[in-house]
């Protein structure tokens, strides 16, 4: 009803200016073809540049271009988009007048562009983009706030299933125990595995305050764990990396997401050194990918998923990809997107 009522108006003041129109003495059938006709093409076009706004809007998103770029982009669109609906309705105006009801005469002394009739109706236009843009910013500002709102809630979860998972007593016992049976046998080992797990608990308590951390600190982060694990369970964890040195410099991700998908696999899996559990990090362009072979343990709890679907809110909330996760007979696998330093900038303010 608003638009119809903004574009109404617009075209009785379009009317008004028109000459061969009898606006005020009473409603004539010329007059009110062109009120039917000019009131139905607008409104197709607000309804059109809209949702191609939209889909312009969503492949920006997917992009890695600056927001000032992104605004010229759109603001381009719409100037030629607005343009060409102006020109055209000008044109079936033109012809129409012409052949439905003979008008020829006004018309001899007009170019085709009509610049005055186009140019106005190029800045109505203009005007409703620019209303429609602050309208959708305002909207946007605000889901904006609730979502951060949400995401902070959900890393608040994750901050403490992490710290949790690496500070539980159960985690602490099974570390020292492993050092007290080396720190006699394999002094250097010995002290390898204090720091690195030192380094890790200092990870966890700092990097937690994020939101975004990036994905070399991550790797770093893994591999204390990974040695931590792998000293303890020797030949039975088996860890392969495969990741792009310059995608691991320049991507983010939330913390612990990949430390936390190497623990899943080893929590719900049995292995030993003649069936070890092989655990493989690679990555695409947009995503990393973690995959391990399946060999689930029977003692296990149930698992209650609590972590990977914290993982998968954490992702919905920060990418406009979601976590994938995948289950094969033999292989469990989970696509996480990785994120820009844009993306970084913008959540850890």
């Amino acid at each position: 009803m608003l638009r119809f009522s903004f574009i109404f108006i617009i075209h009785f003041v379009i009317k008004i200016g028109d000459e061969t129109f009898s606006v005020l003495p009473g409603v004539t059938f010329r007059g009110t073809v062109f009120s039917v006709f000019f009131i139905g093409f607008w409104l197709f076009i607000w309804y059109l540049a809209e949702y191609l706004n939209k889909k312009i809007q969503h492949w920006q998103r997917l992009s890695n271009h600056s927001q000032g770029f992104k605004t010229l982009q759109l603001f381009s669109f719409n100037f030629l988009f607005g343009f060409a609906a102006s020109f055209l309705l000008n044109y079936l105006y033109r012809e129409g007048d012409i052949m439905l009801f003979g008008n020829t005469e006004p018309w001899t002394d007009v170019t085709l562009l009509n610049p005055e009739l186009t140019m106005s109706l190029l800045l109505f236009y203009m005007m409703v983009f620019s209303f429609d843009v602050y309208l959708h910013l305002s909207f946007k500002d605000k889901e904006n706030q609730v979502r951060f709102e949400k995401l902070k809630h959900d890393h608040a979860i994750a901050q403490y299933l992490n710290l949790k998972s690496q500070i539980e007593p159960h985690f602490l016992f099974n570390s020292l125990s492993v050092l007290s049976s080396i720190i006699h046998t394999d002094v250097e080992l010995a002290s390898e595995f204090i720091l690195r797990l030192s380094r890790m608990l200092r990870y966890v308590i700092e990097k937690n305050e994020f939101i975004l951390v990036p994905l070399k600190d991550e790797v770093v982060f893994t591999e204390d764990y990974l040695f931590l694990l792998q000293t303890r369970f020797e030949e039975g964890i088996i860890f392969e990396s495969a990741l792009n040195e310059k995608t691991v410099e320049h991507a983010y991700i939330s913390p612990a997401t990949l430390q936390s998908l190497v623990e899943n696999a080893v929590k719900h899996n049995k292995f030993t050194k003649e069936k070890p559990l092989k655990i493989q990090v690679i990555n695409d362009m947009k995503s990393l990918i973690v995959i391990n072979n399946l060999n689930k343990r029977k003692d296990f709890e149930p698992s209650t998923k609590q972590g990977l679907d914290n993982l998968v809110r954490r992702y919905s909330q920060l990418s406009p990809r979601p976590v994938e996760i995948v289950t094969t007979e033999v292989e469990f696998r989970v696509i996480v997107p990785l994120l820009t330093s844009e993306q970084y900038e913008r959540f850890n303010i």
